[in-house]
């Protein structure tokens, strides 16, 4: 189920970059997953950003219906810095229960490139890529899948959400997503938490390497996904209201039922160490 999840949130904390309490603000979301209509997830989200710094943590855990598949939890955690409003990535943690195990992955970048990825997944040959990509090859400019729902707006109108290509690298595939065909939605006309504007974007995402071949031959089939943006708070960034597309498995539809409410209260990034305990 958490594969799901992942493909469209698309995928143990160290410590968290030194961020200066006084200039620190705090976002707290909380997501739903539907595939035909039926609750199979949930992700609650946690967003930590100063002038300088930034933090992303997610627990994508089974609900619902979901919760017959199987009680694996996911966590993902990604912090760097912000260099002229952009987001420049240090450092993804991906941890997960499996059966009655907790399993990591990690990847460091250097000035924003991705540097070294070690994974717990050993991949089945089936999954394997006949065109893999050298992760020294993939430059600067590119951000995990979760940190890829972060677009920042650098003092342009929401409707900048909705527009350009992102490269998006998880350790082992490089992928783009394009976002096109933007349309303002006035606060009115929709019924998202918090009454905002908001902008309509179908996004295609297309493979460009580290994909096997039936991956290939799926994303052929796959047609883009309708979003609605919206704003966080004043600080200069934009994140999904919802997102809706056609899989294998049905309709999937993620939707935030609480879109990154404020907290005054400081807060560490999930701890899947923790949350298993629980």
């Amino acid at each position: 189920m958490h594969k799901t999840l992942l493909m469209f949130l698309a995928f143990s904390a160290t410590a968290m970059p030194a961020m200066a309490t006084y200039a620190a603000r705090y976002f707290e979301a909380e997501y739903r997953l539907y595939v035909s209509g039926l609750l199979i997830g949930k992700a609650n989200v946690r967003l930590a950003i100063s002038p300088d710094n930034y933090l992303l943590s997610a627990h994508i855990r089974p609900a619902g219906f979901g919760r017959i598949a199987g009680q694996s939890h996911v966590v993902s955690t990604t912090r760097g810095t912000l260099r002229d409003g952009n987001l420049m990535p240090q450092r993804l943690d991906l941890s997960w229960t499996s059966e009655d195990t907790i399993k990591s992955s990690y990847m460091d970048y250097i000035d924003g490139a991705p540097h070294k990825f070690v994974s717990g997944y050993a991949q089945p040959e089936e999954f394997r890529s006949k065109n893999p990509i050298a992760i020294e090859n993939v430059g600067v400019g590119s951000v995990d899948p979760f940190l890829g729902l972060l677009s920042p707006l650098n003092g342009r109108p929401l409707r900048a959400a909705c527009d350009g290509t992102k490269r998006i690298f998880d350790g082992r595939r490089l992928a783009t997503l394009t976002a096109q065909d933007a349309q303002f939605v006035p606060p009115f006309e929709h019924d998202f938490p918090q009454r905002r504007p908001a902008v309509k974007c179908s996004i295609l995402w297309q493979p460009v390497a580290g994909y096997s071949e039936a991956s290939l031959e799926r994303a052929a089939e796959f047609p883009p996904v309708s979003a609605h943006f919206g704003q966080i708070g004043n600080i200069g960034f934009a994140a999904p209201l919802d997102m809706r597309g056609k899989s294998r498995y049905g309709r999937v539809t993620i939707y935030a039922v609480r879109y990154f409410t404020e907290t005054m209260t400081p807060f560490s990034p999930f701890d899947i160490r923790e949350i298993t305990a629980q």
